[in-house]
């Protein structure tokens, strides 16, 4: 999959042309209408994307309530799914690289499993050709994708219009399931938890990728006022951020998180009052278990990416949310609760 990423980036329209007229012989233009095997397909390394992904398995579950379903995921946050009930088809990306052998494999054991279905549920505005490629490399007739212009031509056999740009993620990889009739309606996202007993707590989130993490001047200041009200919780994933959260801690007396499994982080989280956090994988976790979040977005994608939980509010500003707004949403939110 990451080799298909790099040859992608040098060649992409001649090179899907090639391997589309490889790769998609012997399709059937016909779609089942009571399959009894779906494969939906996203196997970037973002935990976010796979928590929007959740309203698209759960509206599958409902339309065919009879049909095994598999998702085709990296295994960084597959975890996550698993932790729902799904059924996960990790992939090793790193560990292809290293033997190919695994690659092989993988292809093998989705030939061999007879999927009446392949939904490429990657970004539903532009073509992948990793992901197009790994619905035909499944062995499915029929494959399922975002009609996305030229560049997919061929590699599909039912496609859906590409959404709305002001649509939320998750409601447009929810489309995907469209061509069928009697779809159900598009819900949020939710996530189950084992304990999501509320504690006096607020939980923030330090980091976050590229320009959308928050400034470190203006975190500083967010922290001190925050542990000067209620217990404070701070979060992190990388190294990087695990250093940036423990010097805060020391600093203003806040609780630094201990390096946490997926299910430990959903019952951390679904305990919270408050969560705080740029736009990243936990905030999309933490509104589909429905605690209210403050957002802080410095990129103007708030329609699309925006958390969906009661009582949560987006704060938008390119070079970062004032601390005190943060603090007043906070207070009221604390009111509230």
């Amino acid at each position: 999959m990451v080799l298909l990423k790099k040859i992608e980036r040098q060649g992409r329209k001649s090179l899907s042309g090639l391997l589309c007229a490889v790769f998609t012989s012997g399709r059937d233009t016909q779609l089942p209408s009571d399959p009894s095997r779906i494969l939906v397909i996203r196997t970037d390394n973002r935990l976010g994307n796979l928590v929007l992904l959740e309203p698209l398995l759960r509206s599958i579950l409902e339309r065919f309530p009879e049909a095994d379903l598999e998702i085709l995921a990296s295994d960084v946050f597959s975890e996550l799914l698993e932790s729902q009930g799904y059924s996960v088809i990790g992939v090793d990306k790193k560990g292809q690289i290293r033997n190919p052998w695994k690659f092989v494999q993988l292809v093998r054991g989705l030939r061999k499993s007879s999927y009446d279905v392949a939904i490429d549920a990657a970004h539903p505005h532009s073509f992948s050709l990793s992901g197009a490629v790994s619905a035909a490399m499944s062995g499915s007739n029929c494959r399922i994708s975002t009609s996305t212009g030229k560049n997919n031509d061929g590699w599909y056999t039912h496609t859906v219009p590409v959404p709305h740009l002001e649509w939320h993620e998750s409601r447009a990889l929810h489309s995907l399931g469209s061509v069928w009739d009697r779809w159900p309606a598009w819900s949020p996202p939710q996530l189950m938890c084992r304990n999501s007993e509320k504690r006096e707590a607020v939980g923030l989130h330090v980091g976050a990728s590229g320009i959308k993490k928050y400034p470190q001047d203006l975190m500083e200041k967010l922290v001190e006022m925050i542990s000067g009200r209620i217990h404070l919780e701070l979060y992190w994933g990388s190294r990087e951020e695990k250093d940036t959260a423990e010097y805060l801690g020391r600093k203003y007396n806040a609780e630094v998180m201990p390096e946490l499994t997926i299910i430990e982080m959903l019952d951390r989280i679904a305990g919270l009052k408050v969560f705080v956090s740029a736009d990243n994988g936990p905030m999309h976790v933490a509104s589909a278990l429905s605690v209210p979040v403050i957002a802080l977005f410095r990129v103007d994608n708030r329609e699309r990416f925006a958390p969906l939980s009661d009582g949560s509010e987006v704060l938008y500003a390119p070079e970062g949310a004032d601390p005190a707004e943060v603090i007043k949403i906070i207070e009221k939110r604390l009111d509230y609760s």
